[in-house]
C-alpha cells in the first residue's frame, strides 16, 4: 500500500509509534492507558497500525472493543489520540496530505474501540451532530492547532 510505503514501511511506522509514545505517555487526557503496561500496549498499537496502514497482515490480539470495554475510554480520549498521533506524525516531518489520510485512515477505528457499530453514517465521522471538523472549531481553528506544534 502506497500510505505504508510513505510513513517508511514498517520500520517508520515503528519509529512513529516512538514518537507517538513519547507524546501520549505525558498527555494528561490519555496517559493513564498508555502507562498501564507500556511496552505490550505499544507493541501491540504498531503491530495493529502497520497492518491498518497496508502493511503486512500480523495483528492476532483481542478485538478493540474487548480490549477498551473496561478501560472507561471515550470520545473524548479518542481525540486526544488523535490529536497525538497528529503531532507524532507531524514532528516525524510527513507531509500535510499523509498526515491528513493517516488520520481519516484512523477515525473509523473510534466505532471499534468505544465498542459501536460501524454504519455508513461513520463515513460522515458524526458525533453530537457534528463532524470531526467542527468539533475541532472549523478549518482555521485546526489550521491554527497544526501550526502551532
Amino acid at each position: 500500500d502506497q500510505m505504508f510505503k510513505r510513513l517508511g514501511s514498517s520500520e517508520g511506522i515503528s519509529s512513529l509509534m516512538d514518537q507517538f509514545f513519547n507524546i501520549g505517555t505525558t498527555d494528561v487526557r490519555i496517559k493513564e492507558f498508555l502507562l498501564k503496561d507500556k511496552e505490550r500496549i505499544k507493541a501491540g498499537m504498531t503491530v495493529y497500525i502497520v497492518e491498518m496502514l497496508g502493511g503486512p497482515k500480523a495483528y492476532k490480539g483481542k478485538e478493540l472493543a474487548e480490549i477498551h470495554k473496561t478501560l472507561g475510554v471515550n470520545d473524548y480520549h479518542f481525540d486526544a489520540f488523535l490529536a497525538d498521533f497528529g503531532r507524532a506524525l507531524l514532528g516525524a516531518g510527513h507531509q500535510d496530505v499523509l498526515i491528513d489520510e493517516v488520520m481519516v485512515s484512523l477515525e473509523p477505528v473510534r466505532a471499534d474501540v468505544l465498542g459501536r457499530s460501524r454504519d455508513v453514517t461513520d463515513a460522515a465521522v458524526m458525533k453530537d451532530g457534528k463532524p470531526l471538523i467542527e468539533r475541532y472549531g472549523g478549518d482555521m481553528n485546526l489550521e491554527t492547532v497544526v501550526e502551532s506544534m
